[in-house]
């Protein structure tokens, strides 16, 4: 069975999006000095302003299971660009149980491709294999067109590349 994607709502999906956020928040303390409350739960505060307009939420759902997600920022400043606007994956994430399997290529790809544009993905240095992931990903969807710098005194590693080449082409194909 094929992976789902849908758009998520505040309404619909608030819930369920912290929950996932949580298993994200693990993740990352491989490499983060975080902890959770007295009550067990990572902070959530990231999430308050991501229902606001100008953020796009992709749920992921494999055989009727949620999987993922990807957070996106629409229409911000680029981090090295001069008054240039981009999108910019402000959170991704795939369950472990569904990763090396294809589905975090395929959410990203999914995002890429609804919301055509210049695009910027960061990694922190420590997570080398969000980077491998990412290279992988954004290379193959651009065939190898894209930059990348370290950024925060080499603390974190930044793609940028433009879809909007890639989707008008492929439309064009298509026809």
């Amino acid at each position: 069975m094929p992976p789902i994607i849908l758009p998520a709502t505040r309404q619909e999906h608030d819930t369920l999006l912290r929950n996932l956020y949580q298993f994200y928040t693990y993740e990352y303390t491989r490499f983060m000095p975080w902890h959770v409350s007295a009550g067990g739960r990572f902070h959530e505060s990231d999430l308050d302003g991501c229902w606001e307009e100008g953020t796009q939420i992709f749920l992921l759902w494999q055989e009727a299971h949620p999987a993922g997600f990807a957070i996106i920022e629409v229409d911000v400043a680029s981090e090295t660009l001069p008054d240039v606007r981009v999108r910019y994956m402000l959170e991704f994430f795939i369950m472990a149980a569904c990763q090396r399997q294809g589905l975090g290529e395929h959410l990203a790809r999914f995002c890429f491709d609804r919301l055509p544009g210049r695009w910027e993905v960061t990694e922190l240095k420590e997570n080398t294999a969000a980077q491998a992931f990412w290279r992988k990903c954004i290379g193959r969807y651009t065939g190898g067109r894209y930059e990348e710098a370290w950024l925060d005194e080499g603390a974190v590693l930044l793609q940028q590349f433009d879809t909007a080449d890639r989707v008008s082409s492929s439309l064009g194909e298509a026809g």
